[in-house]
């Protein structure tokens, strides 16, 4: 098994390394310059007076975001221009040197020369750390360029609320969905299975921001029924200074039911069909007539030999819904108001906060390739086939 695992895990380090690569060009060329961002932010405070001020404070915040570093590793251009064209900010100024190195530099413009600039570079900064960065490996994405913050200070509360939401979605979607499925494909004629699978289809074809519109309308309506709060997650008035946490879920509690019930829904009536169709096509294999002629009660039959055959599917549709705890849901989260990563990277498009942005792209790639080796994982521990012939 540890060797399978490791396997795995190998064959995704390129992939892993190719996440940070894009991630980082598209930081490095997203519109708009970081450094003018902190600065006027900085000067609507009053804190610059003049430009030589202003200057200096570009100057420091290039230093501080790396920005005076070379790009990458290596960089290709003329043997007419110099190394050092990366120090130049100035995109006016950048346009006139080359512009001038041009004109004077006749055929050495057509003939191209790689430039080696070692690993005191933006992207190995980036990934591995260096000056005022610890990088991306040990969990530090930079600064948020609208709040001036640690990105993963920012993140680290809205992703508390974007893993408690998906995983008690994705726990109470499995606990819910697997007995109703079992019990369809029991008996696929009955009138329990027909009337289920009518609700799972008209559960599945309805989207997230129409249920998540209408629980509103329902059940936190002064008009109708009041049962629930609109949006949130806790009292408006915040929490008691004396309270204790068992008071402070109880508190929190009612905020919760609608977002769990938009999140839950949609995977519960796939996860259902898929379930009662699984099982239905093991039913029918010659291993289920051995067990039944043996004498096995059907109950035996179904929760320990069929449920288990038919978990791969099951294993696949649970590799794809764990991602969502990273990135959180865009539409639930910004119809409840909900403090979690949607909500946080709606605000960070809006602000064009790149760096926020492409941190949580980024994480979202990193946890959607562990889920799926965490999906191979448990292939292999499902039906141990799979670890020898792969």
């Amino acid at each position: 098994m540890w060797l399978y695992v490791l396997k795995r895990f190998f064959w995704f380090l390129p992939t892993l390394f190719a996440v940070t690569l894009i991630g980082f060009v598209l930081l490095a060329n997203a519109p708009g310059d970081a450094v003018d961002s902190l600065v006027l932010s900085s000067n609507s405070g009053g804190s610059i007076k003049t430009t030589q001020d202003l200057e200096q404070q570009k100057i420091y915040w290039r230093k501080q975001l790396g920005l005076n570093l070379p790009s990458f590793y290596f960089s290709i251009s003329t043997l007419a221009e110099p190394d050092t064209l990366y120090k130049v900010y100035d995109e006016t100024l950048l346009r006139k040197i080359k512009q001038d190195i041009k004109n004077k530099s006749g055929y050495k413009n057509y003939l191209p020369k790689i430039i080696w600039h070692g690993y005191h570079n933006q992207y190995h900064r980036w990934l591995f750390g260096g000056y005022n960065s610890k990088g991306i490996i040990r969990g530090d994405f930079g600064l948020s360029i609208s709040k001036k913050e640690p990105v993963v200070a920012i993140i680290k509360d809205k992703l508390i609320w974007s893993l408690f939401f998906s995983i008690f979605s994705i726990i109470l979607a499995y606990a819910i969905s697997i007995p109703i499925g079992v019990k369809m494909a029991q008996n696929p004629e009955s009138k329990f299975s027909k009337t289920s699978q009518l609700i799972l289809f008209l559960m599945y074809s309805m989207p997230s921001f129409f249920v998540g519109v209408l629980l509103l309308m329902l059940f936190a309506n002064p008009d109708l029924l009041s049962i629930f709060p609109p949006s949130g997650i806790k009292p408006i008035g915040g929490y008691d200074d004396n309270a204790s946490l068992i008071e402070k879920i109880t508190s929190s509690f009612p905020y919760m039911i609608l977002p769990l019930i938009c999140y839950t829904y949609s995977s519960l009536a796939f996860i259902s069909k898929l379930t009662a169709t699984s099982i239905q096509e093991q039913l029918q294999l010659d291993y289920i007539k051995t067990a039944r002629a043996k004498g096995l009660n059907e109950k035996t039959i179904i929760w320990k030999h069929t449920l288990k055959n038919s978990a791969l599917p099951l294993i696949t549709v649970f590799s794809s819904i764990f991602p969502n705890i990273v990135g959180g849901s865009v539409i639930i989260e910004s119809i409840f108001t909900i403090p979690g990563m949607g909500l946080e990277t709606v605000r960070a498009i809006i602000s064009q906060d790149y760096p926020i942005v492409i941190a949580i792209i980024t994480l979202s790639s990193i946890v959607t390739i562990f889920s799926y080796l965490l999906a191979d994982i448990l292939y292999a521990w499902v039906d141990p086939r799979i670890r020898i012939t792969t």
